[in-house]
């Protein structure tokens, strides 16, 4: 076989390899682009599904259970039930295991009192709970099942959603005035002083009232500033003029910026930096902070460019590879100096 067929043999089977190795990431990024579309929908319903269930066990079911132990753990509560049409004392509602031991003995087929549902049975059972009904009732003394009474009591689930939302409106009203400043104040210094719970909640206290208080920082512009040092930039906030002795011994317009940190933008860094230095960023405060939290993952559309992967892509399609690129590029390279393999035949052939 001649040289120049082997060579052209040699060629055809890297270009073939190219072609499979370019299909079999071809397929890997279709793998990945489709998690990229599924991703962000399942999260979405994830985190609501998450919100939901929270707020069903932590507020709903409490304070739906505070409200049946109001109904039925009293005797105005007794009254109300019996408003509904549901009768604690009815025989569908008796415990028989808590009844006494003599009373159990004389119910049943056949016995003395004949079967629970019997008129003589019930009229012991109200004998044996009459001196027992107090302003307080206990369900479990009164032999009354508790789980069937607050099944049979119609206290819809919505309850408790609405009256937690009035419940959060009325803390709200209450910590707009002076006394409920001084109240919230006064439960925030005591749990501070709990030795574990001191550890979280002016951390937790501190997250929230950053993003849903109304006296955060009002921020004027989104910029890039030149920080921690020149080449590098960070996301910052305008904050205000800067400070007027700065500016008279440095003789410029300096203004202050406020650095946020990943992933908790409440911490960061007050800087004072020259305005001209400063690159004004068309996006708003809160994009700015999802930049910040993500650590630059979450980057709005009007800001995006494209990836390192559709870079290289591109690169491809074009016949260049990623050292070809950067050599065309950069003009101090070999390639770029002597014209790379083209001026090179170029080269030969005129010679």
């Amino acid at each position: 076989m001649a040289p120049e067929e082997s060579k052209k043999l040699t060629r055809a089977a890297k270009r073939q390899l190219k072609r499979q190795k370019k299909a079999s990431k071809k397929k890997k990024n279709f793998f990945v682009r489709g998690l990229v579309v599924l991703l962000p929908a399942v999260l979405t319903i994830f985190v609501f599904a998450t919100v939901v269930q929270f707020v069903n066990t932590y507020l709903t079911k409490p304070i739906n259970a505070t409200i049946l132990t109001v109904l039925d753990g009293n005797s105005l509560g007794w009254q109300a039930l019996a408003m509904m049409d549901v009768d604690p004392r009815a025989q569908q509602f008796v415990d028989f295991d808590r009844l006494p031991i003599d009373l159990q003995a004389d119910i049943g087929l056949g016995r003395r009192l004949g079967e629970l549902d019997s008129q003589p049975a019930l009229t012991a059972i109200e004998n044996f709970r009459a001196p027992r009904y107090k302003l307080i009732r206990n369900l479990e003394e009164l032999a009354i099942d508790r789980k069937k009474l607050r099944s049979a009591t119609p206290v819809p689930e919505w309850i408790g959603i609405l009256l937690a939302a009035i419940i959060v409106l009325f803390l709200g009203y209450l910590a707009s005035g002076f006394l409920g400043r001084g109240l919230i104040a006064s439960f925030d210094k005591a749990l501070t002083r709990i030795p574990l719970v001191r550890s979280v909640y002016p951390y937790t206290k501190q997250l929230v009232d950053f993003f849903l208080s109304d006296s955060e920082l009002e921020f004027d512009t989104v910029v890039a500033a030149p920080y921690p040092s020149e080449g590098v930039w960070a996301i910052g906030f305008v904050t205000g003029g800067g400070l007027k002795t700065i500016h008279s011994e440095l003789g410029g317009n300096l203004l202050s910026v406020f650095i946020p940190t990943s992933p908790m933008p409440m911490t960061g860094f007050t800087v004072f930096i020259e305005a001209e230095r400063l690159i004004p960023l068309d996006i708003s405060v809160d994009e700015a902070l999802r930049v910040t939290v993500s650590a630059g993952v979450l980057v709005p559309e009007s800001e995006q460019v494209s990836t390192l992967d559709e870079t290289h892509e591109r690169w491809q399609a074009l016949g260049m590879e990623g050292a070809a690129a950067k050599g065309r590029t950069n003009p101090g390279s070999k390639s770029a100096q002597t014209g790379g393999p083209e001026g090179e035949s170029e080269g030969g052939s005129n010679s």
